[in-house]
């Protein structure tokens, strides 16, 4: 899994497996999931994360999930 966040669009990005997208499915307002052809859940977008984790936390979440990744 990567997550990644882009302050420019304010979005959290996280890959749970590269794969192709067969179709994108919004869970929620700006919650995006992409599924595969057999519905396994690929790619999920945020959009307007510090809107809905707040600035804050969403820098946070970010930092430490970029910890976590170089510890790997």
């Amino acid at each position: 899994m990567k997550i990644t966040y882009d302050p420019k669009a304010d979005a959290i990005n996280i890959v749970f497996r590269a794969g192709r997208v067969k179709k994108t499915v919004e869970i929620a307002p700006e919650i995006l999931l992409d599924l595969d052809s057999k519905n396994r859940p690929l790619y999920l977008e945020v959009i307007g994360a510090s809107e809905k984790l707040g600035q804050k936390n969403a820098q946070e979440f970010l930092l430490q999930n970029l910890a976590l990744a170089g510890k790997s």
